[in-house]
């Protein structure tokens, strides 16, 4: 059985992974731990954190002094603590995911192809809504959205022999704007729109619309629920140990990366 760790546990995700677990009979919760409790933990296999970007430092030392195999959910960390992440995943496995559901890898997975096919005549547009709570803009699961569009765009810009920079999300408005506000002008080319949208309890949308020449396609992933994400993270905590020290996304935990 696998011993399972939470740091978060009071919060929306935290709750429904312990749920989710006690449940599953693959699992052991021997540890729930709450925002602002002590760090210790009893032993376990693996620790899936919901807590927020500075929780996720403090966890992150933990797991790595004691060589502990490390499920991140947390979304908006800065530059400086992805930094961090990725140095430590050096030394401990590390699954990091803005978005746990299955449903969302498959839009992603297609979203490179879709953009691409398309082509460069198509403007792009991606829309992201959550509950009033949510603390961080855009979500996670945008900018990762945002992350494979530009990714395919390198791509193709390689394969026309446009050179092979890789390019962070940028947030200078030249290729992405978040929102428009007053006299913009004429839309560039190229670039891609970001809006966020905070309202009631609305557990996640991401909306990719692709608009060209007499049409508008549209693609729409709802989470109806957070129990999507909790399996999702339990799926990747199973799959996490033994793995050699490294950074994973749901796609390598899937098997479609």
């Amino acid at each position: 059985m696998i011993r399972l760790a939470v740091a978060g546990a009071a919060g929306r995700m935290g709750r429904c992974v312990l749920e989710a677990a006690a449940h599953d009979s693959r699992f052991e919760v021997v540890a729930a731990i709450d925002l602002g409790t002590q760090q210790f933990i009893p032993a376990c296999d693996v620790l899936i954190d919901f807590t927020d970007a500075a929780g996720t430092m403090e966890w992150l030392k933990t797991c790595e002094s004691r060589r502990l195999p490390m499920v991140m959910g947390t979304t908006g960390h800065d530059e400086s603590q992805l930094t961090r992440i990725a140095q430590v995943s050096h030394a401990i496995p590390i699954v990091k995911a803005a978005n746990f559901s299955v449903g969302m890898q498959v839009v992603l997975n297609a979203l490179g192809r879709i953009a691409k096919e398309l082509g460069d005549e198509y403007d792009v547009e991606i829309v992201e809504t959550h509950h009033r709570h949510k603390i961080d803009a855009p979500s996670g699961t945008a900018l990762t959205l945002l992350a494979e569009l530009q990714r395919s765009d390198d791509q193709n810009r390689d394969r026309k022999g446009a050179g092979n920079a890789v390019r962070s999300p940028p947030v200078d408005g030249t290729t992405v704007v978040f929102g428009r506000h007053g006299k913009v002008g004429d839309r560039p080319k190229g670039q891609i729109g970001m809006h966020s949208i905070r309202m009631g309890d609305v557990v996640g949308q991401h909306e990719i619309h692709f608009s060209g020449p007499g049409e508008t396609i549209t693609i729409r992933h709802v989470a109806q629920s957070r129990e999507t994400f909790a399996a999702g993270a339990l799926r990747a905590a199973a799959w996490v140990i033994g793995k050699h020290p490294g950074m994973y996304s749901m796609r390598n935990v899937l098997g479609t990366d």
